[in-house]
């Protein structure tokens, strides 16, 4: 899924640095500072399995990969990103492409199939947060979720830097 995320966050910036999007609107993303540090959930409680004893004034960091059924919720939050990721980053080109040459009716119908790889996306983390025992991993598929949820068909939507760090807390949870 990382490069998936990746993907979607080069596209972006490819689009914007190609002059297909105007200014970045600070509001359609969250604040990236506002991320729990140590990238663990945001409750600001301690997750379960989290190693004992860190250094004096520092948090211990469960850098291990999830537990219980881990595996089995990666690999189906991959599996369904794969898809709604592709679709999503497929169906904006092609919406600014049809905008780029004045197809109108293009361009909204490509919008509204990037905007249901959205929803998709977003319902299917919500669905393997839901599933997830290990409470790290059920987290940041949330956070994942909460994240797609504010992204519209759009490039300015598209928060790379949250999206990669997500990605990365993912990506260690996962193992990968």
């Amino acid at each position: 899924m990382r490069r998936l995320l990746v993907t979607a966050a080069i596209a972006a910036a490819l689009f914007a640095a190609a002059g297909c999007s105007g200014e970045r609107d600070g509001a359609a993303a969250p604040d990236p500072s506002a991320r729990p540090s140590g990238g663990t959930p945001s409750s600001g409680a301690a997750s379960p399995g989290a190693t004992p004893g860190g250094a004096a004034g520092s948090p211990a960091v469960d850098t291990s990969p999830a537990g219980g059924n881990g595996k089995e919720v990666c690999e189906a939050a991959t599996k369904a990103s794969t898809s709604s990721v592709q679709t999503f980053v497929s169906e904006l080109g092609k919406s600014l492409q049809a905008a780029g040459t004045g197809d109108t009716a293009g361009a909204q119908g490509a919008q509204r199939k990037a905007e249901a790889a959205l929803q998709t996306w977003g319902t299917a983390m919500r669905e393997q947060s839901a599933r997830a025992t290990d409470e790290r991993l059920k987290g940041v598929l949330a956070e994942i979720a909460t994240e797609v949820g504010t992204m519209k068909a759009t490039v300015e939507s598209v928060d790379e830097n949250k999206l990669q760090q997500l990605q990365q807390r993912l990506d260690q949870l996962c193992g990968t």
